[in-house]
C-alpha cells in the first residue's frame, strides 16, 4: 500500500480514488469501501483512471479542489459554453472559498453549477471538472 498514510490511518482526511476527475471520499467511507467500480459508484465516486490521491489532515481540501478547478479551467478548449464559462465560475467560486471571501449561499450555487455543467458539454472535460466539487 505504498507505505500507508503519512502519520498513520488516524491522519487520513480523504481519498480521491480515480484521479482528479472523481469525487473524493472522506475517511469514514474509506474504511469500508472496496476499490472497485461497483462499490465506488455506490459511494457516488468512481475508479476513473485509478490514479489514487491520498490527502492527510495537513491538506487544505478547499485549496486542493480549487487547484483542480484551475486545471480544468485552463484545459477547457472553450468550444462549448457550459465548459468555457462554467469552469471559470467554478474556479472563481472555489478561490473565494479558499480565501474566505465566499458567501454561505455559494455552497448551494456551486453544487447547482456543477449540475449545469455535468452532462451538458461536448466532451467529458465538463464532467471531469464538476465531479471533484460534487465530492465536497
Amino acid at each position: 500500500h505504498c507505505g500507508g498514510v503519512t502519520g498513520g490511518w488516524d491522519n487520513l482526511l480523504a481519498v480521491i480514488p480515480g484521479g482528479s476527475s472523481v469525487p473524493c471520499l472522506p475517511k469514514d467511507v474509506c474504511a469500508d469501501v472496496l476499490m472497485d467500480f461497483d462499490d465506488l459508484k455506490k459511494e457516488q465516486s468512481g475508479l476513473g483512471t485509478a490514479a489514487v490521491i491520498v490527502m492527510d489532515k495537513s491538506t487544505d481540501i478547499i485549496e486542493a479542489i480549487s487547484r483542480l478547478s484551475y486545471f480544468y479551467k485552463h484545459e477547457s478548449c472553450g468550444q462549448c459554453t457550459p465548459c468555457r464559462e462554467g469552469t471559470t465560475w467554478l474556479w472563481q467560486m472555489m478561490e473565494r472559498m479558499r480565501t474566505g471571501d465566499a458567501r454561505l449561499e455559494e455552497i448551494d450555487q456551486l453544487h447547482e453549477l456543477t449540475k449545469q455543467i455535468e452532462g451538458h458539454t461536448i466532451c467529458a472535460l465538463g464532467d471531469a471538472a464538476a465531479w471533484p466539487l460534487q465530492g465536497l
